[in-house]
């Protein structure tokens, strides 16, 4: 178990019973799926471009959901806060020349921006604990985030079986400065925005590659 790991345990003992029950499942899944190698040599490319194709989706959808919950848990002036910019944290745009090339970057920025995720729902934890439906669909948020970056890098060891990917990123940023609670809430919601759109990207991106990603391949 690695430093953020503990840190999360250790988190989740401090905080109130909802949360360290999302807290421990969100920890037991980044142990689940830390080894994504190990778990895609019995996969084949196309049945993982199918699946990650349906769950980009969902995601997406489930995120834009998750947006209308989470400003209805802020308060007055709610909206706005998605339409406020916040720097110091991950892009959602996407880089590269071919399909294969911006698929890789799209799961460097799923990476990047699931530890954000996991810190609203600590930040969201610490000012309402007892808000259970926000902070559980920010959990599942997790989990499926990480099934996705999966399924992602298991068609990229196919799709480029000479390229490493980057180790997924531990924790929120070192460059993210402490905030108050109204810049949490302005956080909370441009996290949730650039999830929207990454996995929007990322279903276009998958698409591109039928054809491509077959079991030959």
């Amino acid at each position: 178990m690695n430093g953020h790991a503990r840190n999360m345990l250790w988190q989740a003992h401090r905080t109130q019973p909802t949360a360290m029950v999302l807290l421990t499942l969100i920890l037991l899944a980044m142990n689940e799926f830390g080894n994504g190698t190990a778990q895609c040599i019995e996969k084949s490319c196309s049945k993982n471009l199918h699946k990650g194709i349906k769950l980009s989706k969902f995601v997406k959808r489930a995120t834009a959901e998750l947006i209308k919950t989470y400003q209805a848990a802020q308060g007055n002036f709610a909206e706005q806060f998605c339409t406020m910019s916040m720097d110091s944290m991950p892009s959602s745009t996407l880089w590269g020349s071919s399909p294969a090339e911006r698929l890789q970057s799209a799961y460097i920025r799923l990476t990047e921006l699931l530890p954000h995720v996991t810190m609203v729902l600590q930040q969201q934890s610490d000012l309402n604990p007892y808000l259970g439906s926000l902070l559980s669909d920010l959990a599942r948020l997790v989990i499926h985030g990480r099934h996705l970056a999966l399924r992602l890098s298991c068609i990229l060891q196919k799709l480029q079986p000479n390229v490493a990917l980057p180790e997924p990123a531990v924790g929120p940023t070192a460059l993210l400065p402490p905030q108050n609670i109204f810049q949490q809430k302005v956080y909370g919601c441009a996290v949730l925005t650039r999830v929207q759109k990454l996995t929007l990207l990322t279903a276009r991106e998958l698409k591109s590659l039928r054809g491509q990603c077959t079991d030959k391949t």
